[in-house]
């Protein structure tokens, strides 16, 4: 019988078969030449596939129980498409939607991405933003921020590349960076922000220091960092520095608490594994003891000492036959023994009447 809840391990899953074809559907897929990027590990990938001039991702989710579940593809950005639904799920694919443990993976994305090659889909709102090499808006604008308060200067023949080398080289910089309006909700699109009132200091500045901005990086971030918007999120991040400095600090403070809990609570292991032993001894004493004093046994006890008792004064009263004892020696010995025996047989007969009771 376990006692305090040490009961017997349970033996391994029966989820290992399915574990395996697991493991080797993602292998294929990682070995299919498609540009696979784990995003969860085991769960979730992205392949990133060009429709025409655009980048679309495959987002490829596997459930709990894939392959006995059938994968779930989504598409990023929206598109329109006969086998996409509105929530960017394809649902429409024969190999996704007939997969089984026996179907591949690899064979399901690529009909897919074979769709889509042969039918290209259609992104939703795809022209307000600039599509970047996976598949995400860009954080940059498609057209110079300041072309709707000042005319483009012609005189200056160098400006054009200077500012599309600088454009460009910041667009590659973040091409790696999820941009969309739902892990982002600062970030706008920038051809739709009023410069006038974002930027109230453009307004009195002239050409020439216009051209100086767009050329001297410190000037921009200078302007940048003036911004009130810019201004909350630093005095954020610096209370927010604190706060965890200052809890830090607090775990710091605890570390002896809890260390001298961890202490007591070693020395009430250590108490609870010397009472717990005491008890199985004392445990086993009790069994040892009810078994002893069990009715049964003493019944049983009793016949065998009634059988004791009539075979000693048989043998007293052969002593006295063959002449070894004298009579008073006789009649001291045979009227004990048979006292004993008679006192014995009747606490025999009360104990089976009380046994015959269900006692």
């Amino acid at each position: 019988m376990p006692w305090f809840g040490q009961g017997g391990k349970k033996g391994k899953s029966g989820n290992t078969e399915l574990q395996l074809q697991r493991s080797k559907q993602i292998e294929a897929l990682r070995r299919g030449n498609l540009g696979v990027v784990e995003t969860l590990r085991d769960a979730e990938y992205r392949i990133t596939i060009q429709i025409g001039t655009n980048n679309v991702t495959l987002i490829i989710k596997l459930p709990p129980q894939f392959p006995q579940d059938r994968p779930c593809v989504e598409v990023s950005p929206p598109v329109r498409h006969p086998w996409v639904d509105t929530n960017s799920v394809v649902v429409n694919c024969p190999s996704i939607n007939g997969f089984s443990v026996h179907s591949s993976l690899l064979s399901a994305v690529q009909s897919v991405m074979e769709e889509f090659t042969k039918n290209p889909p259609v992104l939703v709102g795809s022209t307000a933003y600039q599509s970047t090499s996976r598949g995400y808006p860009s954080l940059y604008p498609t057209n110079n921020i300041f072309s709707n308060l000042y005319p483009p200067m012609t005189t200056y023949s160098g400006l054009s590349s200077t500012t599309s080398d600088t454009v460009n080289s910041q667009s590659d910089h973040t091409t790696s960076l999820s941009c969309t309006d739902t892990d982002h909700p600062l970030l706008q699109d920038f051809s739709q922000l009023n410069i006038a009132e974002t930027f109230p200091d453009l307004k009195n500045k002239s050409n020439h220091d216009l051209l100086e901005l767009m050329n001297e990086e410190d000037l921009v971030l200078d302007l940048i960092h003036g911004l009130p918007e810019v201004t909350q999120v630093v005095e954020r991040r610096d209370e927010m520095a604190r706060r965890c400095t200052q809890l830090a600090k607090e775990n710091l403070a605890m570390k002896p608490v809890i260390e001298d809990l961890k202490s007591q609570l070693q020395e009430k292991y250590l108490e609870l594994t010397r009472v717990q032993s005491e008890f199985e001894s004392h445990q086993e004493e009790q069994v040892r003891l009810l078994e002893q004093f069990d009715p049964s046994v003493i019944h049983n006890n009793l016949k065998v000492a009634i059988l004791e008792a009539e075979e000693e004064s048989d043998s007293v009263y052969h002593d006295f036959v063959e002449r070894r004892i004298d009579i008073e020696t006789f009649t001291a010995m045979f009227v004990e023994k048979r006292t004993l025996y008679h006192s014995r047989r009747a606490k025999e007969d009360k104990m089976s009447h009380l046994l015959h009771k269900g006692f």
